[in-house]
């Protein structure tokens, strides 16, 4: 007989972790609900727009759901259009940005049950944490 699982069944509606806006964005951390993942979904009509260069100490899975964007992961860049899934390594600096054109919208799975991140230094910034440097 299989294990049963730890966490109860739930349904969370969007007003409950995604804001009220277009292009939709919001984030939920899975501790709240006994999971051990972080979920974001980031999305912008903004050529060019994404997030900056960040490191996690956990492994993260992108999903784009709509658009085509570049990443850059590590000393590797490429560009991932719909429907494509994105590895970025535990530690490994990423960032991706809108190539255009129109709308890019992403599912992101990190795989921890809260959302860590570190911003790398930008016009001469130090890092937030300063061990990862």
């Amino acid at each position: 007989m299989p294990k049963p699982s730890r966490i109860a069944p739930v349904c969370i509606p969007p007003s409950e972790w995604l804001k009220s806006q277009d292009p939709p964005q919001g984030s939920l951390e899975g501790y709240h609900f006994g999971t051990e993942c972080v979920v974001i979904r980031y999305s912008t009509d903004i050529v060019g727009e994404g997030p900056n260069l960040h490191v996690h100490p956990y492994d993260e899975i992108f999903h784009i759901l709509e658009g085509r964007a570049e990443f850059t992961v590590g000393d590797q860049k490429f560009e991932a259009d719909a429907g494509s899934l994105v590895i970025g390594p535990a530690n490994v600096p990423h960032a991706y940005k809108n190539l255009g054109p129109g709308r890019l919208d992403s599912f992101d799975v990190h795989l921890n049950r809260e959302w860590i991140q570190y911003d790398l230094p930008r016009d001469g910034e130090e890092l937030s944490a300063p061990e990862l440097s």
